[in-house]
């Protein structure tokens, strides 16, 4: 058992080492900006930072992907409106075809037109960025269709019929961020029927076939083919304007829920530093007054007590 010198003198000692670490806690928060640097800090503040925090990283990277899909949309709806400008110059075409002063030379050229146009179509549907087809569906790696001419339609398909892919948003909501290259440009019918009335291939081929067979009832046929053709373009561009609404809402909502986020954070792990720096001037005080007590205590050495 302590004497009474030896139990104050080791209560002086805890209190000085407690004063001291508080001044190192001060001192470590003030400088780092950091309150919670190890759990002992705060333990009631640990699981709901962890949590934020965590939050936090999953948002970042639904921001990554969100941005990376918007670019690649923004390539596509770029892509379509391409594409229905081509139309209209395909229709243009056509109306020329479709003339009675037309001739068999005059067709055969604007034929030849046409299948340049098919070209530059099938390209447009082989839209790629970074490696990946953007109407390439379930196989982005695929290139959707090779031109020939010699084919029906005028092309070989080769991409994927599909596109189940979505991406989802903080609140559980997803969409399927695009359409394959065979809906927008090659439309079937269900149970393979054959191309659909709004299949941009077959209308484009239909009017470069009657032009090279000098067919005038053929090329007008091919043009009411091109403005249905022309509206499901039209359609195409519409869903990937509300995609990219989508896009933008999503990722407003993400930097919202973000940035409440990381004031949390912030909340529960900065420094108040004013507090912080109060705290610090009441421990220096306290310790250069419990050194000045100390201090002034008397001593006794051994030869008081044999006097």
């Amino acid at each position: 058992m302590l004497s009474g010198i030896a139990a104050s003198n080791a209560s002086f000692l805890a209190d000085l080492n407690n004063t001291e670490q508080r001044i190192s806690r001060d001192n470590q928060q003030i400088s780092s900006g950091i309150r919670i640097n190890e759990a002992s800090d705060d333990p009631g503040a640990v699981t709901p930072l962890l949590d934020d925090q965590n939050q936090i990283v999953q948002i970042t990277q639904l921001l990554s992907n969100l941005n990376r899909q918007q670019a690649v949309v923004s390539t596509a709806d770029g892509a379509l409106q391409t594409a229905s400008s081509l139309m209209n110059q395909l229709i243009s075409i056509g109306t020329q075809g479709a003339t009675g002063t037309a001739t068999a030379d005059s067709r055969t050229s604007l034929g030849e037109q046409v299948q340049q146009i098919e070209q530059e179509l099938v390209s447009l549907a082989n839209t790629n960025v970074q490696g990946q087809y953007v109407f390439g569906g379930d196989a982005p790696q695929t290139q959707p269709y090779t031109y020939n001419w010699t084919n029906p339609e005028g092309v070989v398909s080769s991409g994927s019929p599909t596109n189940t892919i979505a991406i989802y948003g903080l609140d559980g909501s997803s969409i399927v961020p695009g359409l394959t290259a065979g809906q927008i440009f090659d439309a079937q019918l269900p149970g393979g029927g054959g191309p659909d009335p709004g299949n941009v291939f077959q209308a484009v081929y239909q009017l470069g076939t009657a032009l090279f067979n000098n067919d005038q009832t053929g090329i007008q046929n091919a043009l009411a083919s091109l403005q249905t053709a022309a509206a499901h373009l039209s359609q195409a561009s519409t869903v990937y304007g509300e995609i990219e609404n989508w896009i933008q809402q999503t990722t407003t909502t993400a930097n919202t829920r973000s940035s409440n986020l990381t004031s949390a954070v912030s909340g529960l792990r900065d420094t108040d530093i004013a507090a912080a720096a109060t705290d610090l001037s009441q421990g220096q005080v306290a310790m250069d007054a419990a050194l000045s007590a100390q201090a002034s205590l008397p001593t006794k050495s051994l030869f008081n007590y044999l006097a």
